[in-house]
């Protein structure tokens, strides 16, 4: 069976599940710490690594979406929109003490992904 960007999606979401249930317990992105935690004019170090780790799960995300067919621009614009989710998953979830922030938005991800770029 070919894999669709919806597909991908999904399968994305379900992967990051466990890791945003534990955002909602306490925990949180370390990436995202060090990006927020650290000046780029002084912390160069710290601050490129982070930059690295999202451009390489941005990439790698862009690269499964353009497999699965997405023109590159179309696949690059919804994997960064994905790992921004995911980040914005991460501090909503916390606050909340809840997974539900995620659940919503896992929802109204696969309508918009399916209806934007179905088959």
């Amino acid at each position: 069976m070919a894999v669709d960007a919806r597909q991908v999606v999904e399968d994305f979401l379900a992967l990051v599940r466990p890791v945003v249930i534990e955002s909602s317990a306490g925990s949180g992105c370390a990436v995202a710490a060090v990006a927020v935690g650290c000046d780029a004019a002084t912390d160069q170090v710290p601050h490129e690594a982070s930059a690295a780790a999202f451009a390489s799960w941005v990439g790698a995300l862009t690269d499964r979406l353009a497999s699965a067919g997405l023109p590159d621009a179309d696949a690059a614009d919804l994997a960064t929109t994905l790992i921004t989710l995911l980040e914005g998953a991460h501090v909503l979830c916390r606050a909340a003490a809840s997974v539900e922030p995620f659940d919503r938005v896992c929802r109204t991800a696969t309508v918009l992904v399916g209806s934007r770029y179905a088959g």
